[in-house]
């Protein structure tokens, strides 16, 4: 196949759009095990859906490749991939790789406060076994491991979306972070594709987003708090009092 624009191919690798390649690169990146035949997609100008890799012919065997056949009466871009149909069409995938909502809740919610308690409750055995000294070494490694699990199971959402994992980084960049922890906890599988919420989806962005209004009020109303009692005088005089009883007790020998 030559180099023209109907040898333009695109291709998913979890979730993440990639493209324009030419067929002949498309198919050396099969051939090395760098597309899945099930989970990744594989579309070019003329097909009217995103593909399986796996269904499209010669891409894993060796033969020619395909002919494309392009309809010439349609106006549409051909490097514009079809976007209605992209939903029904990884729907028939069955489950999208990555971690699903349900379990993403679990391990960013439940687990961090279900966690200290286990290892709490675990800390007098671990003593009588082990000792006072690695029991504590444990206690700090045990620390930890929440974040771990937040971290792992925070990138499988993303991919689970469609998103890529860079987006993880979206979580310590204000304002953005809200939309990014939105998507993680509503959103159903491949939401980047089809853009639709189910109800359960619906239900917990509501909550979010309540979640989120609730908290900036909160903190909204111990800044205004904090800065009219920084002008109270008598608070002043409180801070004051308590510097100075702060000073004699470290100037004592």
């Amino acid at each position: 196949m030559s180099e023209t624009p109907q040898d333009a191919w695109f291709y998913t690798i979890e979730g993440e759009k990639i493209g324009p390649v030419t067929f002949a690169d498309l198919r050396v990146k099969a051939q090395e095990g760098g597309l899945n035949p099930r989970l990744d997609m594989v579309w070019c100008a003329g097909m009217a859906d995103w593909k399986p890799a796996g269904e499209i012919e010669g891409l894993f065997e060796r033969r020619g490749a395909p002919v494309v056949k392009e309809d010439l009466s349609s106006a549409v871009d051909p490097y514009e991939s079809p976007e209605e149909s992209v939903e029904d069409t990884m729907a028939s995938l069955g489950e999208w790789p990555g971690a699903r909502r349900r379990s993403y809740l679990v391990a960013t919610i439940i687990f961090p406060f279900v966690w200290p308690m286990l290892v709490s409750m675990s800390s007098g055995f671990f003593i009588q076994q082990l000792g006072p000294h690695i029991e504590g070494v444990m206690q700090l490694a045990a620390g930890f491991l929440p974040l771990v699990v937040a971290i792992r199971f925070g990138l499988a959402r993303l991919v689970n979306l469609g998103m890529s994992r860079w987006w993880f980084l979206g979580n310590f960049v204000p304002f953005l972070n809200m939309w990014v922890g939105y998507r993680c906890f509503a959103c159903p599988a491949g939401y980047d594709y089809h853009k639709k919420l189910d109800g359960l989806g619906v239900f917990l962005a509501i909550i979010y987003w309540l979640m989120v209004v609730v908290s900036i009020l909160i903190v909204v109303a111990f800044i205004a708090l904090f800065l009219g009692l920084a002008g109270d005088p008598a608070m002043q005089e409180k801070m004051r009092e308590i510097l100075r009883v702060a000073q004699e007790r470290t100037a004592k020998p």
